[in-house]
Order: C-alpha cells, then structure tokens, then sequence
C-alpha cells in the first residue's frame, strides 16, 4: 500500500473543500488503496474527519504548521499590511524548522508521495526526505504575496516552490513553471452535489418556490463587523444562505448549519452566488452554472486571476463592499444568465488519475 502524506493550507476553508473532491476520487473504485495521512491545522483536520468519516480506514490525521495566509483589517475584507508583513516574517523565521520536523515525519511514516495545496514547508520537507512531490493550486503563496513583501524577502518561498516535482496548475494560475518533472493544467471543479439533498433543502427552505435564492459567502475566515447593516436582508423577494459564522439573524437569512460540511449542496440550491473571488466558491459556482457577484480586494492578486480566468465564459460582476453595503443588488439577482461553457466538471477525476500515475511510477 502506498503512502500519500496530503498538506492543506489552513487560511479558510477553501482548499480544504478543493482537497476533499480529490481525495474522493483518488480513493473512489480505485483498484489501487492508498493510505492518505493528512497534514494541517487541527481546525482544517476536524472539518476533513468530518467530511471523510466513511474513509476512515485509510486516512490519517497529522497536525503541523502550514501556512501565513492574508492578515486583514479589522471588520473588513481587505488586507492588514503592516500586520502581515510582521507575521510574515516570522514565518520565514521558522520555515526551516518546520520543514526539517516535517522531513522526519515523512521519513518515520515511510510516505511514498507527497502533495501540497499550497503550503511550502511541504516542499521543502519532500526535497531534505527525497519524496517526490506534487502541489496543487490556482497560486502559490509566493505569487500572492508580491504586492504585499519586497521581492528578496519572498526568496524563501521562491525556493520552497522551486523544489516541487510536479505542479497542478489549476485554472487561473499565473505562476512560474514550477514543476521539476511535470505539469497539469485543470479546470475549475466542485465537490459533487447530492441532488437529493438539494431537493430536500429547497423544499424546506423554498418551499414555494417564490423567492430567489442568494448563496452569500464571503468566506468562513472573513469576520466583517458591519454585516448586519446589509441593505439586501430586507428584500423579501429573496432568501440569502450564510454560513453558520454569520452572527446575523434576519427572516430573509438561512444559515447552514455549522455541523454541515458539504456546502456544495447549498451553493447547487441558489440562483446566484455572491462571494470573495476564492478559488474554491468561484469553481463551485462555475461548476454549477451559478452567476457570480465577486467583491473586490486590493492587492490579491489571487483574485484578479481568478476573476480573469472567467471572462468570456461564466457571468460575473464585480462590487465594492461600500456598493454591498448600500446598493440594491435585487436587478443583478433577478438577470437572466446565459452560461458559454456547459461541460460537465470531471476535473478531480482527472487529476487523481494524475496522482495514481505519478505516486504508481515511484
């Protein structure tokens, strides 16, 4: 049995979600069995043991340092620069560290591949253990943080991403050509949706079928004081669905309940999907053919790739947050859409059978 050690950022939810549509279908009617440990943060390993409970057999939990992700300003969804940059540094400080603990865990639990989405300390701890590597991304810390740090301090991160073997270039990256012995470019894709369970949510929430149905994620990491204030909860001609993170009652909200891990099933349950421009929410909505109302953020450059990444193909606005805050999004919500790009998303098929090839060929 071949051993898989899988590294997930912990900055939000978003590619954990991603991670858990591969591992599915890396571990679905495979002739091969894989024993998958997984390495994060205990909040990112509770929400996989929640979301993998029937793999059990076969998945491990490993807790380790992943990565800095984004500092933002207190109540709102933009970057805390000053604040980031002290943490980032930090980080730098003790990447060595980490990557040599983790290169003894990868050497000690005999691992035969490992994978990364995105953090880089796997890299460097796959290059010292001579494990062959693979990341998985629509960017690389390194290319998010160039308009956050000076170019010689991101020269670490530089190194730890030049060290990976292959790279999986999800849509929208923009980045080096990382990948020593191979690339992949996949397509945005969603973890599968249960039509059953979205029948059912639609008939409990939507009964009627009266109200538009609005899937509002901002995202689970993002703490925006100011929600309450929203406009847009008083417009009875819809219904919004939030995350349980969401302290905001209303008549107009519907809150996923916070045990209720495949969030999927209530973005397939909306007519439209607002959102931060996040990977993983944009690639649920495109794979679902829901149109998209993105907020800005200065200085992810994560985002502006992504947002390229849709035009000409899936329809999509852009907001400020002031313009949420005040404007009356009720004539975008109620738009006919037409959808250019209708195929169906097989794309964590394909990069499992990516996977199974690399990790067979060790």
């Amino acid at each position: 049995m071949k051993t898989i050690a899988y590294y997930i950022s912990d900055y939000g939810y978003g590619h954990a979600t991603r991670s858990i549509a591969v591992i599915r279908a890396l571990l679905r009617d495979g002739e091969e069995v894989y024993r998958i440990i997984l390495c994060s943060s205990e909040k990112i390993l509770n929400f996989m043991r929640a979301s993998l409970w029937g793999y059990q057999e076969v998945i491990q939990y490993h807790r380790c340092a992943s990565d800095v992700g984004y500092v933002l300003q207190e109540g709102s969804i933009e970057p805390d620069i000053p604040a980031f940059r002290t943490k980032y540094h930090k980080y730098v400080e003790s990447l060595p560290h980490e990557a040599a603990k983790e290169a003894d865990f990868l050497h000690t639990a005999e691992v035969n591949l490992v994978i990364s989405d995105i953090s880089p300390i796997a890299f460097v701890a796959a290059s010292q253990a001579k494990v062959t590597s693979v990341g998985i991304s629509n960017f690389t810390w390194h290319t998010a943080y160039l308009e956050m740090i000076d170019k010689p301090a991101l020269q670490p991160l530089f190194a730890a991403y030049a060290a990976m073997d292959y790279f999986v270039r999800l849509e929208g990256a923009v980045e080096p050509d990382w990948g020593i012995r191979g690339t992949l470019q996949a397509n945005f894709f969603s973890r599968e949706v249960e039509h059953q369970e979205v029948r059912k949510i639609l008939q409990t929430i939507n009964p009627d079928k009266q109200k538009r149905v609005v899937y509002f994620g901002i995202g689970m990491s993002i703490n925006v004081q100011d929600l309450a204030a929203l406009k847009l909860w008083d417009d009875d001609a819809c219904l919004y669905i939030v995350s349980s993170n969401m302290k905001v009652k209303h008549k107009n909200i519907v809150a996923i309940p916070a045990s209720y891990t495949e969030s999927q099933n209530y973005v397939a349950s909306s007519d439209i999907v607002i959102s931060k421009p996040g990977w993983s929410t944009v690639g649920e909505a495109v794979a679902l053919q829901k149109p998209l109302l993105l907020l800005h953020r200065s200085k992810m450059k994560e985002d502006e790739h992504t947002i390229r990444a849709l035009r000409n193909r899936h329809p999509y606005w852009i907001v400020e947050w002031e313009q949420l805050l005040e404007g009356n999004m009720h004539e975008v919500i109620d738009r006919e859409q037409l959808f250019v790009d209708g195929q169906q998303r097989i794309e964590a098929a394909h990069i499992a059978d990516y996977l199974k090839q690399i990790v067979g060929s060790g």
